[in-house]
């Protein structure tokens, strides 16, 4: 039987979904680039204005007494970039002294402003400047229309192949193997939204070798501009060309400062003659009017041009494979509504119905997804949100430490409550309540607010979290226990792989509260995905005594070796995770300058080495009569703690990624076996009290997370960014040195240790 029509058309609308997507990302990529580009031409005149009045200062000539001089280099700048429209002089209370041109109705989307600084590093005035703004409003509309003129075919067409495919496949053939059957969606979802996000690539590199390299042309010829104004002011003087003095230190010091120019040189060639310039150089005639005695060569350095490029399809790219790996988790969430089902079903009646991880999986990522969003960039919105003058790291990692503790706290009672709700109506409440806890975060306007919001946020995520793993847990087949927990994993993963990008360009383009009330939209969506896709389940009754359930904690704690794995693997584990990844890693990105963006996708390092290595890992030395799983958590806990040797030895963006993909294989290769020892432990309490067992296991993680960005930030403030990682790195290591100690010393097999 072949696909009833409406599952055949959700398929094609989410191909059209995941390319709309990937087009506005890639279009908001060029249009930030190209601003920060013709902005960063206007900052030239800003800098060339700001040198003077600066030295003026130094010598004891305030911002009012400069009028003449200063008013002067301001009217200079205007006549050198017709773009230009105004600029003006601010002293250090904000009252405008003086100014050229038309400043009156600007706007912050069309001013640029730099800060004086005198030689005691305090502010003694600023320099406004207010560019016309159709210089930037013309591109940006023909960046539009060329985007999405080229994209609306493209996402038209590869929804009717969608479509078209989806009627043709098959749910099921008697002659295809069970395999085959379910990788034919997955592989032409593949095959239509790669070659659509290709296509979308293709015009994005078209676009920016148009505009962005003009663009830098256009910077240089201002820089080489400023340059021939001073040497015809030194001819206006009457100083000859060869007695000029400074003039190559002066260039020197413009390649230092805008790494664009390649090169300046002064070439006493004739007028008509260009000497011995590369073909790609400006020559402009030295004086600009009459005659010309010598000409100004600038070269602009094509690297940067090819830098800008490179840059953004790395982001185009990155953001290419979030919407592929978006589209195939939304695809299994898919196939498992109503629509896909019934067809399977008519099909082949022997499918049955869907696994229980796979019914909370969708769910789940979506959730999942609204909490990674923040991870580029909470830590630096907390410090813009800090009090005056408490710059502490320890109160910028409080936001993520009480989330973290509130979710390592409410791990068994939330468990509980679950319990009792029922699974579904434990997540749907709990997502609804994260949602308001998110949406209060978009909102939070002071420190404060910021910190309750994330604590109703870190209430509605542990009751997510519980009801997901309890309604896999009340499996009664180990096997599809285990089974479960690995997909429950797997989506989580995937979530923390695709949200961080997102949320960093969200934040980048639109504010840090866009991307938590586009948090607030997921849980939303998650709670409604809840009531589709999951089954009512009735509750357990009345929630366990907390006697019994502390006796049984009680209990658990006391088997042998598991106070060791857990103090000396899993919490180091979580603490070196929180407290350098989601808290060291973006703030330390954020204070070298780079992006929101960027720092997104560095952070997708981490959970693409989980993805990748897991599986593999899992598999690795699995060899009958042999148990390797203490070695796997031995090996990758020093792993892990090495990794951190390339930020103390070489600090820097290559270092950081270092550090990322070395912790994540660690952890890939100790996270399988954590969990199967665990699993082991619940298993000797004969299954009874599976739910507590884990929710000590989480408690305990848990507490590591929540430990970790406090830790961290406390070390920071006293011992400074290196030290701190280096601890992180020896705690980890040592503590996995320990574990591994334990369990290999002599008296191990006598004190009954699991194997």
């Amino acid at each position: 039987m072949r696909f009833p029509l409406i599952p055949a058309f959700l398929f094609s609308l989410l191909i059209a979904t995941c390319l709309a997507a990937g087009t506005w990302m890639t279009e908001g990529s060029l249009l930030k680039a190209y601003r920060g580009i013709l902005e960063s031409r206007f900052a030239i005149a800003l800098d060339r204005a700001a040198e003077g009045a600066t030295h003026a200062a130094s010598l004891g000539v305030g911002l009012d007494s400069q009028e003449d001089t200063l008013g002067a280099a301001l009217r200079r700048e205007r006549t050198l970039d017709p773009a230009i429209l105004g600029m003006a002089v601010q002293d250090a209370r904000g009252r405008r002294l003086y100014g050229e041109g038309v400043m009156s109705g600007s706007s912050p989307a069309d001013t640029l402003r730099q800060t004086l600084i005198d030689d005691l590093g305090l502010p003694f005035g600023q320099i406004l400047l207010r560019y016309d703004p159709h210089a930037l409003a013309a591109p940006s509309a023909e960046i539009r229309r060329d985007m999405r003129g080229h994209a609306v075919p493209v996402v038209a067409v590869a929804a009717l192949l969608g479509l078209l495919a989806a009627l043709a496949l098959r749910a099921r053939r008697a002659d295809a193997g069970r395999v085959a059957a379910r990788l034919r969606l997955p592989v032409a979802l593949a095959l239509i939204l790669g070659g659509g996000l290709f296509l979308i690539d293709h015009q994005a590199l078209r676009i920016i070798d148009r505009t962005l390299n003009p663009l830098i042309e256009t910077k240089v010829e201002s820089i080489g501009n400023g340059a021939r104004t001073l040497i015809d002011k030194a001819l206006d003087l009457g100083i000859p060309l060869d007695q000029m003095q400074g003039v190559p230190e002066y260039f020197e010091s413009l390649q230092r400062h805008y790494p664009e120019l390649e090169r300046i040189t002064l070439d006493a060639a004739p007028a008509a003659a260009g000497g011995d310039a590369a073909p790609d150089s400006l020559v402009l005639p030295v004086p600009a009017q009459g005659p010309v005695v010598a000409n100004l060569v600038v070269t602009p350095d094509t690297r940067q041009a090819a830098a800008q490029i490179h840059g953004l399809l790395l982001d185009t790219a990155f953001l290419g494979l979030v919407a592929l790996l978006i589209g195939f988790e939304l695809l299994s969430m898919l196939t498992q509504t109503g629509a896909f089902r019934r067809a399977l079903d008519a099909a082949d009646p022997r499918v049955g119905p869907s696994p229980p991880a796979e019914q909370v999986r969708g769910v789940l990522f979506v959730f999942m997804m609204a909490e990674e969003l923040n991870r580029p960039f909470l830590p630096s919105l907390t410090e813009r949100l800090l009090p005056a003058g408490a710059h502490a790291p320890l109160l910028v990692s409080l936001p993520i430490v009480i989330f973290m503790a509130i979710v390592a706290l409410g791990q068994i009672p939330m468990a509980l409550w679950s319990e009792s709700l029922g699974r579904r109506r434990g997540l749907a409440l709990g997502a609804g309540i994260a949602g308001i806890g998110y949406g209060l975060c978009a909102f939070a306007d002071a420190y404060s607010s910021l910190l309750l919001a994330r604590a109703l946020s870190a209430v509605g995520f542990t009751l997510v979290f519980t009801s997901a793993q309890g309604h896999i847990v009340d499996q009664h087949d180990p096997k599809a226990r285990s089974a479960g927990l690995s997909v429950f994993i797997r989506a989580i993963l995937t979530a923390a792989l695709c949200a961080p990008p997102i949320g960093g360009f969200l934040a980048e383009h639109f504010g840090g509260g866009m991307a938590f009330l586009g948090a607030a939209g997921l849980c939303l969506a998650s709670l409604c995905l809840a009531r589709v896709m999951m089954p009512a389940t009735p509750p357990h009754g009345r929630p366990r005594a907390a006697r019994g359930t502390v006796g049984v904690i009680g209990e658990t704690w006391r088997m042998p070796g598991l106070r060791a794995l857990l103090l000396g693997c899993a919490v180091p584990a979580k603490l070196i995770l929180t407290a350098l990844c989601f808290f060291l890693v973006p703030l330390i990105l954020a204070g070298e300058g780079h992006t929101l963006s960027s720092i997104g996708r560095v952070q997708m390092i981490y959970p693409l080495m989980m993805v990748l290595f897991v599986p593999i890992f899992s598999r690795w030395d699995e060899t009958p009569g042999r148990d390797p799983r203490a070695r796997k958590i031995v090996l990758g806990g020093i792993i892990a703690g090495l990794g951190v040797a390339p930020i103390v030895l070489w600090p820097g963006l290559g270092a950081i990624m270092a550090f990322l993909v070395f912790l994540g294989l660690g952890q890939a290769l100790s996270i399988t076996p954590q969990s199967s020892l665990m699993a082991t432990y619940a298993h000797h309490g004969q299954g009874r009290h599976a739910a507590q067992v884990l929710g000590l296991f989480r408690l305990v993680e848990r507490g590591g997370s929540a430990a970790g960005p406090a830790l961290a930030g406390a070390l920071l403030g006293l011992l400074g960014p290196v030290p701190t990682l280096a601890l992180f790195g020896l705690l980890t290591s040592g503590g996995a040195l320990l574990y591994g100690y334990g369990q290999w010393r002599p008296a191990s097999d006598a004190s009954g240790s699991l194997s």
